[in-house]
């Protein structure tokens, strides 16, 4: 269908809202909505609370990698920076005592395995930054004390004397992947890890009175993944074959005519579907408990939501656009100037021979 950016409107596909809102993965309290803390999670959902960041930014492969990156972290020394004992680590001198106490060298197939992880923790401009700080605390304790060594430094606009220092306040969190105890209990991260630490980063910052949540991508709109690290330097250093093969695609479809719906695009148009069912369905129960104002909350959230997207088609649309730009270009430079037809007549020009 056209007004869907070119999805399918077959198929079906079933949708677990609680699962998606709360996390059963995370052992979280299934969506009841006649529950206090439900109907709050609820609310900071279609009221746009602030979304927590929990980004694991690759790791260093080597012992050197690793005492790059706490010395990157840490502004070589100039940054205070806090172990999981509560130690503050100031100074240059320390975080190589630090890096010597991790025993970096020890580490199990230098070069291949991931010897620390290297994890970003942030919010949004304006964000409290000790709030912030104090809540980047209490996460690192609950996932990892007792089980993996880490340091954490906060950065601010203020506090980063980096010239290109971000303006949002956030926390960088370097994790030792072996085990404290057992060097073969490592640490993997996976999608579902990922989900989890969301959820109790945004607990973490509103037991600190910050407003925060941690709702999946498609229940906010967005239908677009986040790229890895490779393929973001690699398209924007113009050296990436995945991109050059998707543009190749949008001007063969633009040339000949609109391909078949791809089975994600059709199973993210089913799933936009079935959100949209589930959140009008809430909202009828909340009008039925007498929630007024939350159900028409829910019921403009619906309302408000981006039509489901790709890269494919927004390649499309930025390849028609400058198709269209290059045609009124080249058709204004054809255009005559004013008058140029005009030619004169040796016999019926007045001005001819004056």
């Amino acid at each position: 269908m056209a007004s869907e950016g070119g999805f399918s409107d077959s198929g079906s596909h079933d949708f677990d809202f609680e699962l998606a809102v709360n996390g059963r993965r995370n052992n979280a309290r299934r969506l009841t909505l006649g529950h206090p803390k439900s109907k709050g999670q609820l609310s900071r959902i279609v009221n746009r609370v602030p979304e927590v960041m929990v980004k694991v930014s690759g790791g260093g492969k080597s012992a050197q990698h690793v005492r790059a990156h706490l010395d990157y972290i840490t502004r070589n020394g100039k940054l205070d920076a806090l172990t999981e004992q509560g130690d503050v680590v100031s100074g240059k001198d320390d975080v190589r005592d630090l890096a010597d106490e991790w025993n970096l060298e020890a580490g199990a197939n230098q070069g291949k395995n991931r010897q620390a992880f290297n994890i970003v923790l942030s919010m949004p401009v304006g964000t409290d930054p000790h709030k912030l700080f104090t809540a980047a605390q209490n996460f690192a304790r609950e996932q990892f004390w007792g089980k993996h060594q880490y340091l954490m430094v906060l950065h601010t606009p203020e506090t980063d004397p980096h010239k290109d220092a971000p303006p949002h306040p956030h926390v960088h969190l370097v994790v030792k992947a072996e085990g404290i105890e057992n060097k073969k209990a490592r640490l993997y991260i996976r999608k579902a890890t990922l989900e989890k630490w969301r959820g109790s980063f945004a607990e973490q910052l509103r037991a600190q009175g910050v407003e925060a949540n941690a709702t999946p991508r498609d229940i906010r709109g967005q239908t677009k993944k986040a790229k890895s690290p490779a393929i973001y330097f690699s398209e924007k250093n113009g050296k990436s074959s995945v991109l050059r093969s998707k543009f190749e695609e949008a001007r063969q479809d633009l040339t000949h005519g609109e391909s078949k719906p791809k089975p994600w695009e059709t199973a993210i148009l089913n799933r936009r579907r079935a959100i949209v069912r589930t959140f009008l369905s809430a909202a009828a129960e909340l009008r039925k408990e007498g929630d007024i104002p939350l159900a028409t909350a829910v019921e403009r959230y619906i309302e408000e939501l981006p039509r489901p997207d790709t890269e494919r088609h927004q390649i499309k649309r930025a390849l028609a656009t400058h198709v269209q730009q290059q045609r009124a270009k080249q058709g204004k430079e054809r255009e005559p100037e004013p008058g140029a037809h005009q030619k004169s007549h040796p016999i019926t020009d007045p001005n001819k021979d004056r």
